[in-house]
């Protein structure tokens, strides 16, 4: 008799992807220059199906999320990843940011689930040390 197989533990951190959320080319490429030089794959997603097709694809170790983007509805990008991450067992940081001065959408990606919520430029700073951690584990 054979035993069924057991599910396979996702990856470690340091080898699943940074996803973001964002249509601002910029910024992106400022988090995928880190992430690279890391060794972090960087996933994008522009819109509501990217985003599903990334989360159906991997467990992402970090995801970040624009909630001043247009592309999509932050908020229900937020609540769809914690969804996903309930079926993984586990959940990815969430870090949800805009300008500081953008209340609303400060308060929607509190409201929506994201683990921590910066303005721009405190994610630009502190970049470095949050995929830092990631990839220590």
């Amino acid at each position: 008799m054979t035993q069924p197989d057991a599910p396979t533990p996702p990856p470690p951190p340091s080898r699943r992807p940074v996803l973001v959320v964002m249509s601002d080319l910029l910024f992106r490429s400022k988090i995928d220059e880190v992430a690279r030089r890391l060794g972090l794959p960087l996933r994008a997603a522009r819109s509501a199906e990217q985003l599903e097709r990334h989360l159906a694809a991997t467990e992402p170790c970090i995801v970040f999320v624009d909630l001043e983007t247009d592309a999509l509805d932050p908020a229900a990008a937020i609540r769809r990843i914690r969804e996903r991450a309930a079926e993984w067992g586990g959940a990815p940081r969430i870090v949800g940011f805009a300008g500081h001065t953008n209340v609303a959408a400060i308060q929607a990606g509190r409201e929506a689930g994201a683990t921590v919520v910066l303005a721009r430029s405190a994610v630009a700073a502190q970049l470095p040390e949050m995929l830092g951690r990631v990839v220590a584990g």
